[in-house]
């Protein structure tokens, strides 16, 4: 009889432990990156056009760094999260040449940082 039970109570376990890693990895698998790419479009294509393209883009971008298309962005926002929140005059402070970036604009990078997408 125990052992009709502890049976019963491996194959649940088994079967329960199963089913959760082939929902864990389908998730993983076929996430919607619609939403993060409408939020780069709708915002972060703003920020980058005004403060980072001019430089940031073409041929020859300024640190090898391109900056003009939402995967560009995607693979590098890190990079200019760093370097958007460095004081002022500090090496490496970006915008260069130019004012802090509101904090409406670092509080939007920052949301597209923290976007689950990948």
């Amino acid at each position: 009889m125990k052992n009709k039970i502890f049976s019963k109570i491996f194959f649940c376990l088994v079967l329960f432990y199963g089913c959760n890693n082939n929902v864990a990895e389908q998730d993983d698998n076929d996430k919607d990156c619609s939403a993060v790419q409408q939020y780069y479009d709708d915002s972060i294509s703003q920020i980058m056009a005004q403060s980072c393209t001019s430089c940031h883009s073409g041929v020859a971008p300024s640190g090898g760094l391109v900056l003009d298309t939402y995967s560009a962005v995607r693979n590098s926002i890190s990079i200019v999260i760093d370097r958007v929140n460095r004081s002022e005059g500090s090496s490496g402070f970006m915008p260069q040449g130019s004012g802090r970036l509101s904090d409406a604009d670092l509080d939007s990078l920052q949301a597209f940082f923290n976007m689950d997408c990948e």
